[in-house]
């Protein structure tokens, strides 16, 4: 522990503030310059390339908002301030984004893990606006303790173990949906219906239930987890990191899910239409049954037709229910999408024996992507409970004296954080 020093975040090598081109000029944007926003620090450890790009002439607008590889970024304004990640390439980030350059010899790495440990502590020292911020001036002092440099590589080794083994599982989990989803097309959409396809409304197959209208003032640590709006994303699956709030309030059975249930999103916040009609298979969260918000419909299969559920869960991720959805949607400020724009879709049906076909394939398929992101999802808590201990020095890394496997110093970590 004595080895231990305190420091500062700019006493570790050079702070840079993002910034953003103007953005009325399209010769700014579409290069081969990743641009990294606050929407691309998703949860990965290093960010290898942005949605949004820049050109060399809008890089040169904002010459000293370009960061290196290996850099830690941090958001420093909005509701995602203290989300934490690595640049795994040169890049240019935006004004809200801070990107600390670490010198030699600390590791950019152990920074990375130490600030994604003290989040809460980061938006404090914001403030408690409603536009929290952290200025320039506010990262150079905020403190840090600094192991010697071989045990920071310790540290991040350890960690590092689990964070390699949730990135493998995404993958895989990513990999195997592509291969359903190539399936579903190929059987069922790239080629055109056969005469004894029987075309017929979605509500033949189910019915919607929508969710529940929740007080943000009950959402908390307890209470029963809550899927809402920001569950949905561009993939119709959570990720390993995306664990729900809880609510307190009261709510009714048509309120809630299992998992395998199939929600579809309602509601889109923006004008862009990108949630409207996706689709999202209730996740394996350690606790059944969940909540799920009015931002979302819950599909309730009519008797006999339970066996469906693979189809539509597929049907309701191709391109012309998306645009059905985004075509019917309504609102001026936050766009709803009627229930009736669902039900009254028409869809062809194939006979029973290639749904079955179908079925046999994809279950298995599926319950592997399942089992994959209940590991993550463990994973993921094992290393919350270890990080803290290990950034602190209460825990020793593997490397230190302790020969014993990561895992089980997290359990060890996770009872200790119990008592």
């Amino acid at each position: 522990m004595s080895e231990r020093r305190l420091s500062t975040l700019g006493a570790l090598g050079r702070i840079v503030i993002g910034g953003t081109p103007p953005a009325d000029d399209p010769a700014h944007f579409g290069g081969p310059i990743p641009f990294i926003t606050p929407t691309d620090l998703d949860g990965r450890r290093n960010i290898d390339g942005a949605t949004r790009t820049l050109t060399e002439l809008g890089a040169r607008m904002i010459g000293a908002s370009r960061v290196p590889k290996g850099s830690v970024l941090l958001t420093c304004i909005g509701a995602d301030l203290g989300k934490t990640a690595c640049t795994g390439v040169d890049a240019a980030i935006n004004q809200q984004l801070a990107a600390l350059v670490v010198d030699p010899p600390n590791c950019p790495r152990y920074v990375y893990y130490d600030l994604r440990a003290r989040q809460r502590e980061l938006r404090a020292a914001a403030g408690g606006s409603a536009q929290p911020i952290l200025t320039k001036s506010g990262l150079v002092r905020i403190p840090i303790v600094l192991p010697p440099p071989r045990r920071q590589q310790a540290i991040v080794e350890a960690l590092g173990a689990l964070d390699d083994k949730v990135e493998l599982n995404h993958r895989l989990c990513v990999t195997l949906a592509e291969i359903a989803g190539a399936r579903f097309r190929a059987q069922f959409v790239d080629l055109e219906a056969p005469p004894d396809w029987k075309h017929v409304r979605l509500g033949e197959l189910f019915d919607l239930d929508k969710g529940l209208s929740y007080r943000g003032e009950l959402l908390g640590d307890t209470g029963m987890r809550l899927l809402g709006l920001g569950d949905f994303g561009a993939r119709p699956e959570l990720d390993a990191e995306d664990v729900p709030r809880r609510y307190g309030g009261r709510h009714q059975s048509r309120h809630m899910v299992v998992p395998g249930d199939i929600l579809i999103a309602n509601t889109d916040l923006t004008q862009r239409r990108e949630l409207l009609g996706a689709p999202l298979r209730v996740p394996h969260l350690g606790e059944s049954p969940v909540l799920f918000s009015h931002h979302a419909f819950a599909v309730r299969f009519l008797p006999g037709r339970e066996g469906w559920r693979e189809f539509v869960y597929f049907a309701l991720q191709q391109p012309e229910f998306r645009a059905r959805a985004a075509g019917f949607a309504s609102g001026t400020t936050v766009l709803a999408l009627p229930r009736d724009a669902v039900l009254d879709h028409t869809i062809a049906l194939p006979p029973e024996r290639l749904r079955q076909a179908f079925s046999d394939v994809t279950r298995p398929l599926l319950a592997r992507i399942d089992h994959a992101k209940q590991e993550s999802r463990a994973l993921v808590e094992l290393r919350e409970h270890l990080l803290p201990a290990l950034v602190s020095g209460a825990l020793a890394p593997p490397q230190f004296g302790d020969s014993r496997p990561v895992s089980e110093l997290a359990l060890d970590a996770i009872a200790d954080s119990r008592q």
